[in-house]
């Protein structure tokens, strides 16, 4: 064999190579644990004159960790929040969703009870004196940090965050 015919085989075999590990590094997995569905916003506006309104932070995730969360908070604009974890159960509709009808039911679950590729929502607790561990940078907004099992904080930003229409209480 000549030495074209052997330079054509040693390219077509390095093509090869790297069409493998191009392949394998487009497997996308995630490095988060969490992916996010839905995220919303909701201001409720208490009936009662003088009382200051609450704005909650809704988040439907899917949970992709190994390990069970521990805690999980949220990180917006107002600070340092505690989340409500719940497990999350897609609601089948005859007709399409209309007005408040909520398209998930919830279970309250205690967080050893969480498993890879469960549906979790996450509602933000407005009003706890938490403090923001040193270890979460201060201009850190909209995100939520959690950790598992021996894990240190992990993060995940949080984008398309929909503000849905006001609740006004009477």
């Amino acid at each position: 064999m000549n030495s074209k015919g052997i330079f054509i085989i040693l390219s077509l075999a390095m093509i090869a190579g790297f069409q493998s590990v191009a392949k394998n590094k487009t497997k996308k997995v995630s490095k988060t644990g969490i992916t996010v569905l839905e995220a919303w916003s909701q201001k409720t506006v208490p009936g009662i004159p003088r009382m200051a309104p609450k704005t909650n932070y809704h988040f439907i995730v899917i949970w992709e960790g190994k390990n069970y969360p521990e805690t999980i908070f949220w990180r917006g604009e107002n600070g340092w929040e505690n989340c409500n974890i719940s497990k999350a159960h897609k609601v089948k509709f005859d007709a399409p969703v209309k007005g408040d009808r909520q398209e998930y039911n919830t279970e309250i679950v205690t967080a050893d009870k969480i498993h890879k590729g469960d549906t979790l929502q996450l509602v933000s607790l407005p009003g706890g004196k938490f403090t923001v561990p040193a270890e979460v940078l201060a201009d850190t907004k909209n995100t939520l940090f959690y950790k598992t099992g021996g894990s240190g904080w992990l993060s995940l930003p949080v984008k398309n965050l929909v503000k849905k229409p006001d609740i006004i209480m009477q």
